[in-house]
């Protein structure tokens, strides 16, 4: 149910950043630009995968999708979280420090939203039965494995 609500809440943010890239188009740098461009829709495609459980994709497609959308987002934090910033400290000096504080919350609460869920939908896409064969976390199986050879 959560992916299907957050598939649907992506799908009305894409389309409002779609819609604000296309009325400021000298405001977005070349990475929103890309990031619009290539990854939000890899990105929404995920989540609708994830959310209604379509397998259309191999999962080794969706590793090397879920590869090039961390590779890229680590370059595009780094190119935007300076911009924001700077951007804070103008913010600061025109409306004062509470303005600027809440400015970086909702700007770091918007950025984990929108970035957080698609990159897990990607991993389940990517990983179907999770780390389970290469990782062995102890649970319930570990300790009635532990008891059986007692």
């Amino acid at each position: 149910m959560f992916w299907r609500i957050y598939f649907w809440t992506f799908v009305a943010l894409s389309i409002l950043n779609a819609l604000s890239a296309a009325l400021r188009p000298e405001a977005l740098a070349i990475t929103d630009w890309v990031d619009l461009a290539v990854f939000t829709p890899m990105a929404l495609f995920a989540v609708w995968s994830q959310a209604f459980d379509k397998w259309l994709v191999h999962p080794n497609v969706w590793r090397g999708v879920l590869f090039g959308a961390v590779f890229w987002k680590s370059i595009s934090l780094g190119i935007s979280v300076p911009t924001l910033i700077a951007r804070v400290i103008e913010l600061n000096a025109k409306s004062g420090i509470s303005a600027a504080e809440s400015a970086i919350v909702v700007a770091g609460g918007m950025a984990i939203i929108l970035t957080v869920p698609p990159l897990v939908a990607v991993y389940c896409r990517a990983y179907p039965g999770g780390d389970r064969p290469r990782i062995r976390l102890p649970g319930p199986n570990a300790r009635r494995r532990a008891e059986a050879n007692a």
